[in-house]
């Protein structure tokens, strides 16, 4: 009964994110909290600003995790929404949500793990992605100041785009394979990666690639530096939309 009212709970709470706009969730293992503790474990942002200057400029967003664990079972659910609009143009317009499931054995390699997904992206002409897939985790190591570990999943997909002329066929079956790192390179260094790989089995000329990077560095006792590289490659991108969308952003923090 605790189980069906946290999952009511996670329910209702998606639904409520999606009505806060039209509501790309990509890694959420990121968000996977490495607390051991058993039961509902959460944390929810929701940030809206308003700019009036020459243009008027809104911008929303919004982040949910909840993970509920148990001897055996991880429960991870997410919600992402991303809006900034500068006069009539939005130059950001997406969001999405994710459930995963884990079966976790203590000190075992093979983790067997299935999830569902939704996503939106209206800059990049996309309606919705539904996704639903499964597949084994290998941890390859797993350690306090190092892990790493990989995924193979097999994942049907059903999209759809603003453009009726798109070929990409709508519903098919693909191969969604993954490689992440985390490495605590000293007190002061941390650097992780993370890089999808999604290929079409019947056409692998159809693929795409998505990758993170964060780089984190402790200067000194008032001083850090910070490095985010975000790429994501699309070989069949529709009409007018680009092929690669990039981010890469620093920061610099000086306390005192």
């Amino acid at each position: 009964m605790r189980l069906f009212r946290i999952c009511t709970i996670a329910l209702m709470l998606m639904f409520a994110g999606l009505a806060l706009t039209e509501a790309q969730i990509v890694s959420i293992d990121k968000r996977r909290t490495r607390n051991p503790n058993q039961g509902l474990q959460g944390a929810f942002n929701l940030g809206f600003n308003f700019i009036h200057t020459t243009t008027d400029q809104k911008q929303l967003n919004s982040r949910l995790k909840l993970q509920y664990n148990d001897d055996l079972n991880t429960y991870l659910f997410s919600t992402d929404i991303g809006f900034n609009q500068v006069g009539g143009e939005r130059n950001v317009n997406n969001g999405g949500l994710m459930l995963k499931y884990n079966y976790w054995v203590p000190d075992k390699i093979i983790i067997a793990e299935g999830f569902l997904q939704y996503q939106y992206n209206r800059v990049k002409s996309l309606k919705h992605r539904y996704i639903v897939g499964g597949g084994p985790r290998f941890n390859i190591a797993d350690g306090e100041k190092f892990s790493f570990f990989i995924v193979g999943y097999t994942i049907y997909l059903n999209e759809l785009y603003e453009h009726t002329d798109y070929e990409r066929r709508k519903s098919l079956v693909k191969f969604s394979s993954m490689g992440s790192m985390d490495w605590e390179i000293s007190p002061s260094a941390s650097f992780n990666h993370t890089t999808y790989y999604e290929p079409d089995y019947s056409d692998p000329a159809d693929f795409r690639i998505w990758s993170e990077t964060r780089l984190n560095l402790k200067i000194s006792k008032k001083f850090n530096f910070g490095l985010f590289v975000k790429l994501e490659y699309d070989n069949l991108a529709p009409p007018e939309v680009d092929n690669l969308f990039y981010t890469v952003s620093n920061s610099f923090q000086w306390q005192f």
